[in-house]
């Protein structure tokens, strides 16, 4: 049961949908058909993620192929409350009837409070990113639609760890600043989208969504309140700093490593440094000063805590052997080999992995990678690569490898890649090497 606060938070909220889908009809009579059922004036683009905003009389329907061929995002401006509700019974009411959704379609849900009902203290600007995240009861969500839990495009936002071992964060109105939480769109909440004076909610979706209205409409009535509960109430509770300091105490031997090597050893005696593939100590002990935030950051976003770290000082760059990542937050610009990933991955080489939910941003793939159920992003995919039930992206992309399952959506491709059956391949450019 709600509050009678929480109850007129609901009704001052705006509300944005975002509807991916397939239709049975082409672009111009779904947009016409869709426009009949909803009462609103619909546009088509020609592309996806356009530039004209829709508005509460004019919304907007584009192609997105994130899903594969056909699939089409609906799109609406800010709406109050009640017409929210309105227009999402109907939309969904018109995708089963008129057309359907696979695994790879979602819901995203735009929320932002009316300023002039609530006052200034539901202004956007005045989110703490990091109460949010410590008080969003985010399992609720994953109860209700199990099959997005470890997602590739709404991955949990409860990951908190410091900045810095040479900072202990202290409490304050800015907390959030001293640590680290998520911050791009490939998470259930994107907060990228607070300069803009909203959240983008991203958990909800799936096949067959369109039948699950009330439970889209209960967790919609969720975010509202969870956001408006932390605009209102944005200082921190002891409930809130008892949290803050279990982050710190779960990473206290991390902190206390970053002092000095021989803390490290103690520390972390599973994880084997070198420099330039030499292990003797006192020049480990020479370079640690230079590295250790490198180390710092794999121990915290990474949670490494087995495997051989390599530092090669003529490249300046990490090369890790033998890990096994399955809570990574983010890596980026490392040298991977012969380990098991799931997370970001961001500007790095590796070889003969195994990757796994991940997300894989401006990367080189080579040796007996097999990725699984991931995102590649403008990255090098090379041959004895096999990429399963995953989604291929990007003009800087080059891909030589075998494809199982998932989509092509763009990129280049050589001579030497394969694509089977069961892949859809939406656009590609073939080159000759």
């Amino acid at each position: 049961m709600y509050t009678n606060e929480q109850l007129n938070a609901i009704h001052s909220s705006k509300i944005g949908f975002e509807f991916e889908f397939f239709s049975k009809e082409d672009l111009n009579e779904t947009r016409l058909s869709l426009s009949n059922a909803l009462g609103k004036k619909i546009r088509i683009e020609e592309k996806a993620h356009s530039d004209f905003a829709p508005t509460d009389e004019v919304y907007k329907l584009e192609p997105d192929n994130s899903g594969g061929t056909g699939m089409i995002e609906l799109v609406t401006g800010p709406l109050p409350f009640v017409d929210a509700k309105l227009t999402l019974a109907k939309t969904l009411k018109w995708i089963r009837e008129n057309g359907s959704t696979n695994d790879r379609c979602s819901i995203h849900i735009n929320l932002a409070f009316d300023g002039k009902k609530l006052g200034p203290k539901v202004n956007m600007s005045n989110l703490d990113i990091g109460k949010f995240v410590l008080n969003f009861n985010e399992d609720k969500v994953f109860e209700a639609f199990p099959n997005r839990k470890d997602s590739v495009y709404a991955k949990s936002i409860k990951f908190i760890v410091p900045l810095s071992g040479m900072t202990q964060p202290s409490p304050g109105k800015n907390i959030w600043k001293n640590y680290m939480f998520v911050k791009e769109k490939y998470y259930g909440v994107n907060f990228g989208k607070v300069p803009k004076g909203y959240i983008e909610f991203r958990y909800l979706g799936g096949q067959d969504y369109e039948k699950k209205y009330s439970t889209i409409l209960s967790m919609t009535e969720h975010f509202i309140t969870s956001l408006y509960e932390t605009l209102v109430n944005n200082k921190y509770t002891e409930e809130d700093l008892k949290l803050l300091d279990s982050v710190l105490e779960k990473h206290r031997s991390v902190i206390e490593s970053y002092k000095t090597y021989q803390t490290f050893k103690d520390k972390f005696p599973n994880v084997k440094l070198m420099v330039d593939l030499k292990t003797a100590d006192q020049i480990v002990e020479m370079y640690y000063p230079k590295i250790r935030e490198k180390i710092f950051d794999l121990l915290t976003k990474a949670d490494l805590r087995e495997g051989l770290v390599n530092y090669d000082s003529d490249t300046g760059r990490i090369q890790l052997k033998d890990a096994e990542l399955m809570r990574c937050f983010e890596i980026e610009g490392i040298d991977i080999v012969d380990s098991k990933i799931q997370g970001n991955i961001i500007n790095c080489d590796l070889f003969s992995c195994e990757l796994i939910n991940a997300s894989i941003f401006y990367s080189n793939l080579f040796g007996a990678t097999d990725v699984k159920e991931s995102k590649v992003e403008d990255s090098y995919v090379s041959r004895n690569v096999i990429c399963q039930n995953s989604y291929v992206y990007g003009k800087r992309g080059v891909f030589s490898g075998e494809m199982e399952g998932g989509i092509f959506r763009q990129g280049k491709a050589t001579k030497f890649a394969r694509f089977g059956d069961n892949t859809e391949v939406i656009e590609i450019e073939k080159i000759k090497f």
